[in-house]
């Protein structure tokens, strides 16, 4: 059986009092529950269950929105990456998404309420370049079909510009919102073309219609 699509952006309205409204996304599931006095939110991620106690005003409804992570991403492939002098090599990476409960008021003012932290990113800090995420990906040489996971596949072209041999242990990756888009029943980036100068990486993200179809 094929996974349902994934949506960007799912409106979950409000449920009625002793009502609920559930979505399914990927392998999780959000519960919303009207119960006196507000509303929960139970979140079955797995052997995980988060539980949320959220106070609304009347009116307004609610959003799930699939969000790429807030901060930087540093990516570890499950592969070794080798390239050399002057080569390249294009591919696919997977970075998994952050479902984010959204509130919108009768105006269609949007404030962020929840975000719904997957396990497969861990957060870190470090002196001078502050937050970011970790996550592992394979690397993938064909579109990967779209298997149910809240992630967004990410078109990846590398290219070593420097004299010296390149085997790099992780790569620098920074998703924003308005590059993603819905695509073979995923989530898809525009593509983005990661350089190698012999001290950092340059990342180019490409425009809307480079995307592949």
């Amino acid at each position: 059986m094929n996974p349902d699509p994934l949506q960007l952006r799912t409106r979950l309205g409000l449920p009625l009092q002793g009502g609920s409204a559930r979505l399914a996304v990927g392998a999780c599931e959000l519960v919303f529950e009207a119960v006196r006095g507000g509303y929960t939110l139970l979140w079955h991620a797995g052997r995980e269950a988060r539980r949320y106690v959220v106070g609304l005003p009347d009116g307004g409804e609610t959003i799930l929105e699939l969000r790429p992570p807030s901060h930087r991403v540093r990516l570890l492939l499950k592969e070794t990456l080798a390239l050399a002098p002057g080569a390249r090599v294009y591919g696919y990476v997977q970075v998994p998404l952050v479902p984010t409960l959204l509130w919108r008021d009768d105006a269609e003012a949007e404030s962020q309420l929840i975000e719904l932290m997957p396990a497969s990113l861990a957060a870190e800090w470090h002196e001078g370049t502050g937050t970011s995420f970790t996550c592992t990906s394979t690397w993938l040489v064909r579109f990967p079909v779209h298997g149910g996971e809240a992630r967004a596949t990410v078109p990846l072209r590398l290219h070593n510009a420097s004299p010296n041999a390149l085997s790099p242990e992780d790569l620098p990756l920074r998703l924003r919102v308005n590059e993603l888009r819905e695509m073979r029943g995923g989530i898809i980036a525009l593509p983005r073309r990661l350089t190698w100068d012999g001290d950092s990486w340059q990342q180019h993200v490409a425009a809307a219609h480079e995307v592949p179809a």
